[in-house]
């Protein structure tokens, strides 16, 4: 008899806890608005529609890193700005981020540390600063799996609270299937852990947010180039994901990228989300966001660097601009330095070579 009070005590805790979701406007992708690739990613677990993997990929499938060869570091940062004011809130945020992978042989560890400056009227958010710690490991030439944790402080006024969380993730990358070429899978759940309880900012339903973002978010997605001809390529992507089992988000991002220069390769990023919450209370962002980003090689004469193999090296410098809400605009640019050039090349194995 015990044993059942306490069972029933738990689901009705349980319960209380997932009928509790209400987060601020912006608070479910609130570590997701400091770089041009996220604003432009559509959270895409299946790395993108045009694929790019970079460290701040983990914030949305942990495993995605797992094949990378080089030491890749990521910076980023965004201007947020909103038309409306008050007494307490202003007019203006911002938000940073600098995340690093490092390839192992045993795996990929990569880290992210993130800032968010944002008490806004129409996103109130306050004041965040979060590290990610990731682990991405490929199980064979096509499946990897991740595992993360994220540790985040809030603070606005006289209100203060912190999160720690868990994420884990896989990735499937199929092949060719028919007309799509590189077709990808990621499965995800993430904010396994203690959300935000004490940063009651004004919620989308007009309350004190409580429990953000979504505990226990499964997330799941897929991509493929529809068209690719060597040098030019169209790619989509879609992701499914219900934060808290509660809600419903639909991410879809599109991406043309062209590499017939010889000098640099381009890429036109768009996505779009459609959040049932949201939407369903007024905060509303039918504009999909767009950016530019473009990619080129850079040779640096140096001893230090040609002993790594780094004399010849890979970076992407990128802008994006997202109408997040009515009145808020993100503004956001920042660079991917990828150490090395990419080993394309399989070895070549000869056997009895030199025998008759």
């Amino acid at each position: 008899m015990k044993n059942k009070v306490v069972m029933a005590a738990g689901l009705l805790l349980l319960a209380g806890s997932l009928f509790a979701y209400d987060p601020p406007a912006g608070g479910q992708n609130h570590l997701r608005l400091s770089s041009p690739m996220a604003l432009t990613g559509a959270n895409s677990t299946a790395g993108g529609s045009v694929y790019d993997v970079i460290p701040s990929s983990v914030l949305t499938n942990p495993a995605l890193p797992a094949f990378e060869q080089r030491v890749v570091l990521d910076l980023g940062g965004t201007l947020l700005t909103d038309k409306n004011k008050n007494e307490d809130d202003g007019t203006l945020g911002g938000a940073f981020q600098l995340g690093i992978s490092i390839p192992t042989r045993w795996c990929v560890p990569t880290f992210i540390a993130q800032g968010l400056f944002a008490p806004l009227v129409d996103m109130p958010l306050g004041n965040h600063m979060a590290f990610t710690a990731n682990l991405s490991k490929d199980i064979n030439d096509k499946v990897s799996v991740g595992l993360g944790a994220t540790f985040g402080g809030f603070w606005y006024k006289d209100i203060s609270d912190w999160t720690f969380a868990a994420n884990t993730g896989v990735y499937y990358n199929y092949g060719d299937l028919l007309f799509m070429k590189n077709l990808r899978f990621g499965v995800t759940l993430m904010n396994l852990g203690k959300m935000y309880s004490k940063a009651e900012m004004p919620s989308i339903k007009g309350n004190l947010a409580d429990d953000w973002p979504g505990l226990a978010t499964p997330r799941a997605g897929v991509a493929a180039n529809f068209v690719d001809t060597g040098d030019f390529r169209i790619g989509l992507s879609s992701d499914f994901a219900a934060p808290a089992f509660q809600n419903f988000v639909l991410d879809l991002g599109v991406a043309l990228e062209y590499s017939g220069l010889s000098f640099a390769t381009f890429k036109l990023a768009s996505a779009w989300e459609y959040d049932v919450l949201e939407f369903s209370e007024g905060c509303k962002n039918i504009i999909p966001s767009v950016g530019l980003s473009v990619k080129f090689n850079f040779s640096a004469k140096s001893d230090t660097l040609a002993k790594r193999g780094w004399n010849e090296s890979e970076i992407t410098v990128a802008g994006a601009w997202r109408n997040l809400y009515k009145d808020i605009n993100a503004f956001s640019a920042g660079a991917v330095l990828k150490l090395g050039m990419e080993d394309k090349d399989p070895p070549v194995i000869t056997l009895w070579e030199g025998e008759n």
